[in-house]
């Protein structure tokens, strides 16, 4: 038993130590898999004990942090048209704001809470942070907050043709960045040169089903990948040319959460959600494992299995110490055998996660992070049991009711004009004339809400619309930074 342990434990150093940094946090998801090599970090907390600092980010956003050099860095968006975009820049230690940095939107976007508000994660390396908003706008900033280059990517491409606008985030390579656009008109996947913004290439995707989730770079042999899990198919693709180097196709469901790398496997996320007639068989075997490999030198891909039973709502899945994990939109968890996909248990957390799990090694220790929206963290040991270490919330019920009482604020503030709102289609059309209050209880959309997380030294960053927390292991809870 002893023996096996420490297997465990090994294995998920060796995981961990192909990932990134431990005291930065570069793009969406950390490097795409998931996993922190972040040491110290903490196990518990509480409204009153372990949160270092809380600051008020100004609009509404639903972009993750991430972090470079002792900087955190996140976006946000105001008025009724999301005609103000922000990136703002805080310091880690103190939670004090370094910078704001107001950009203009090129194309307005109803600020209507079922759309995507500041949902793309920016990426940041050692040049430059590079953000991305629904408006279609792609901005390279200094670490001191001076535009360097801007691109209004949809009036270069024309308009998102969906009903929730953008969310997908970029993802970066040593000089690129990539940004796919999957909706009902042309889409496509395009590299940008982080140096000179310029379109370095654009590559075609056709016609495809409206998708949010977000590409990842990684290697495959001697080939770098730029790898999309959407609409129906997992697509690799070479970042220096923009050439489609294979793809699996057939999938059902994977819309909205991201692929994982660990390694050589990919492990994708699919699901079947409100209003979607899929058959449930295909969505839990699109929950599934993908071997990249290589024939007569070339890139390709084998599929090792498909989950027996899975679903990923919105969270990306994480593979981390020999298992696979898997949230629905009700907050049950799926866990299955890495190897085999076969199921191991499947245990209601309590709520859905709409941030995607952390792994890390704590003190020695495996440890997985899972964000439920209303503020509950459940931290769990891997395994082949439900073993819980810790359930851990983040605000007050005084917090809560003051947050919500903002974003209610807010919201009416940014009612569109009946003459500026963009009529309703689809499903949408239904709740025409439902009050908000009604819809946001119907669609679970009640504020304070957690969307975004980042894993750095001794530290935990959870973001939810107007709030960036940051959560140690000692101490008590500091003066927000309001």
């Amino acid at each position: 038993m002893a023996r096996a342990s420490c297997t465990v434990i090994q294995c998920c150093v060796l995981i961990a130590s192909s990932s990134l940094a431990a005291d930065n946090w570069p793009s969406f998801r950390g490097n795409g898999s998931n996993v922190s090599t972040a040491t110290h970090l903490p196990d518990r907390w509480s409204p009153q004990s372990g949160i270092a600092w809380k600051v008020l980010i100004p609009g509404y956003g639903q972009s993750a942090p991430v972090v470079w050099n002792g900087t955190v860095f996140v976006t946000s968006s105001d008025g009724p048209l999301q005609e103000n975009l922000q990136v703002h820049a805080f310091d880690l230690a103190s939670g004090d704001k370094r910078w704001t940095r107001e950009i203009e939107a090129s194309t307005k976007v109803e600020n209507y809470f079922r759309n995507s508000r500041a949902a793309p994660t920016c990426a940041v390396d050692n040049d430059a942070v590079y953000s991305f908003f629904a408006s279609g706008d792609v901005t390279a900033l200094t670490h001191q907050g001076e535009v360097i280059w801007n691109i209004p990517l949809l009036q270069k491409y024309g308009p998102v043709e969906n009903e929730r606008g953008i969310a997908t985030s970029p993802a970066q390579s040593s000089d690129k960045l990539f940004i796919v656009i999957d909706h009902h008109g042309p889409s496509y996947i395009v590299a940008i040169n982080k140096r000179t913004g310029e379109i370095a290439w654009k590559t075609d995707r056709g016609k495809r089903v409206p998708s949010w989730s977000s590409p990842i770079v990684t290697s495959q042999g001697d080939s770098e990948l730029v790898l999309i899990s959407s609409s129906d198919s997992l697509d690799a693709y070479d970042t220096g040319k923009g050439k489609r180097l294979w793809q699996l196709d057939g999938l059902v469901g994977n819309h909205i959460p991201s692929a994982t790398v660990v390694g050589n496997r990919i492990y994708v996320g699919s699901s079947s959600m409100a209003m979607q007639d899929l058959d449930e068989d295909a969505v839990a075997g699109s929950n599934c494992c993908v071997e990249m490999i290589l024939t007569n030198s070339k890139p390709d891909f084998q599929v090792v299995w498909g989950a027996e039973r899975a679903n990923s709502a919105y969270s990306s899945p994480i593979a981390f110490a020999g298992y696979v994990y898997f949230v629905n939109n009700v907050g049950v968890l799926y866990c299955v055998n890495e190897q085999t996909g076969k199921q191991v248990f499947a245990k209601r957390m309590g709520e859905a996660c709409w941030a995607s799990a952390i792994g890390a090694v704590n003190e020695g220790e495996p440890r997985i992070y899972f964000f439920a929206k209303n503020g509950f963290t459940t931290v769990l040991r891997p395994g082949e049991a439900f073993d819980v270490v810790a359930k851990n919330q983040l605000w007050s019920r005084e917090e809560m009711i003051e947050a919500s009482e903002a974003a209610t604020l807010l919201r009416k503030s940014n009612t569109v004009p009946p003459e500026q709102a963009v009529p309703k289609t689809g499903p949408e059309k239904v709740f025409k004339g439902m009050p908000e209050a009604q819809m946001h209880q119907m669609f679970s959309y009640g504020d304070p809400l957690v969307y975004g997380v980042a894993a750095v030294d001794e530290a935990v960053l959870i973001r939810t619309g107007q709030h960036l927390y940051c959560i140690r292991s000692a101490g008590d809870r500091s003066v927000e930074n309001d």
